[in-house]
């Protein structure tokens, strides 16, 4: 444990790279990067992720794709700025005939749960951003392209399945996505690494206090 500690940036930074290349076997020259913009009347933020994750089906009308996203950052002003290096895009069509009753939209989410927040929280961090139903084509196919305009909702105290919390933000943002360049796949790549090591000494520190 004292020699983590007395790890220097760079050699995280080594470790990371080293991390990433053996454990998640990316070609950094095939990998595909997006970053999704917004910005609206007191809100602005990104989040970023590997358009080639493969999604799990929540329905069929959901698909989530777990830790493809590397970093965000929602920037709501006076009401807080959230940001990490991990997250689950989401992208979700409600519709009645599941036996939904909100609104039918074609939304894509930006998820954040409880443990991959930094630092841990017990509560996840929702965003949902809302385009008129029929954008999407009715596919959860991850996004590549969205409609310029959205609905944000912004709930940072959400608690599976037990309840929403609250509405922190809604409103009317401009959205759009771009392809990263490949020389900025590394450093994000990196970031997931970093967050890998940084989780793995917390839970080595929880061990020694359990042994102690």
């Amino acid at each position: 444990m004292a020699l983590l500690n007395k790890l220097s940036l760079p050699a995280i930074s080594s470790a990371a790279a080293l991390l990433v290349s053996v454990t998640l076997n990316i070609d950094t020259a095939q990998a595909a990067l997006y970053k999704f913009s917004f910005e609206g009347e007191g809100v602005n933020g990104y989040f970023t992720y590997d358009d080639t994750t493969i999604g799990f089906a929540n329905s069929p009308n959901a698909t989530g794709y777990f830790e493809g996203g590397y970093d965000y950052k929602f920037d709501l002003g006076e009401k807080g700025v959230f940001q990490g290096t991990v997250g689950n895009p989401i992208v979700f069509l409600p519709r009645l005939e599941d036996g939904i009753t909100a609104p039918e939209t074609d939304d894509f989410l930006w998820e954040v749960l409880a443990s991959q927040r930094q630092p841990a929280s017990e509560f996840a961090f929702v965003n949902y951003f809302h385009y008129p139903k029929g954008s999407f084509g009715g596919s959860t196919a991850i996004r590549t392209t969205v409609p310029s305009t959205a609905i944000l909702d912004v709930y940072p105290n959400v608690d599976f399945p037990n309840s929403i919390g609250n509405l922190l933000y809604t409103g009317t943002v401009q959205t759009r996505i771009e392809k990263v360049p490949e020389s900025g796949l590394l450093p994000a790549l990196l970031g997931v690494g970093t967050w890998f090591i940084f989780r793995r000494r917390q839970r080595q520190g929880e061990l020694l206090d359990i042994d102690m």
